[in-house]
C-alpha cells in the first residue's frame, strides 16, 4: 500500500513542472536559452520539449534544466553537433512516482 495518496502525487508532480523554468544548452563557452515548447504531466510522467533558439553552428556539450529560483535543476552532459540551418529538439520525461517500501 502506498503513503501518499494519488491526489497528493498529482499535486506534487504539477508543482515539479511549474517549477521548471527553462532549458539551456552549453557550446563553446556560452549558456543559450532553448524554448520550451510543451510541458506537461501525463500520469506519473512529467513531460518537457524544448528545441534551440539560434541559427548558428555548434558543438553542444551540456544541457541543463534551471528552476523558478535560477537554481540549476539537472545538467546533462551532451555531445550534440548542429550546423546554422539546423534546430535541435529535446525531450525531458521524468517518471515521477512513489516507490513502496519493502519490509525487512
Amino acid at each position: 500500500m502506498a503513503f501518499w495518496t494519488d491526489v497528493f502525487m498529482n499535486k506534487m508532480r504539477n508543482e515539479w513542472l511549474r517549477r521548471v523554468d527553462k532549458i539551456q544548452y552549453y557550446s563553446n563557452g556560452n549558456w543559450y536559452d532553448a524554448v520550451i515548447t510543451n510541458k506537461s504531466v501525463n500520469g506519473n510522467m512529467l513531460k518537457i520539449i524544448s528545441v534551440t533558439n539560434d541559427n548558428d553552428s555548434m558543438h553542444i556539450t551540456s544541457v541543463r534544466i534551471i528552476d523558478i529560483s535560477g537554481d540549476i535543476a539537472g545538467e546533462v552532459n551532451e555531445d550534440i553537433t548542429k550546423t546554422a540551418a539546423q534546430g535541435v529538439i529535446t525531450v525531458w520525461e521524468f517518471p515521477l512516482y512513489e516507490i513502496k517500501e519493502v519490509s525487512q
